[in-house]
């Protein structure tokens, strides 16, 4: 469990996601779960997470990651996302 704490430590960037991650790791025995596994879980965060700390998904994820482009194009690439996932939505329930 101290080298799986160790490796969450060299990942975590920001000290609250730090913290909450080793929690998990000293926690997941309790909860029948492998240290190693959540570990690896916060590694795989950490890479995926974008740099600002936080995971966005969706059609507002899409426009904010896209937030230095000019607003028209941000705004039709969040109503376009927004279409397509209602017309997904649409067509799972027809």
């Amino acid at each position: 469990m101290r080298v799986a704490l160790f490796v969450v430590r060299l990942v975590a960037s920001d000290a609250r996601w730090r913290e909450q991650w080793e929690a998990d790791v000293v926690g997941a025995r309790e909860l029948g779960m492998s240290p190693w596994a959540v570990a690896f879980g916060a590694v795989r965060a950490a890479v995926v997470m974008p740099g600002r700390g936080a995971v966005v998904v969706g059609p507002l994820g899409i426009a904010l990651k896209h937030a230095g482009t000019p607003r028209k194009r941000v705004l039709l690439l969040a109503v376009v996302s927004a279409l397509v996932l209602a017309g997904g939505v649409v067509l799972l329930f027809a």
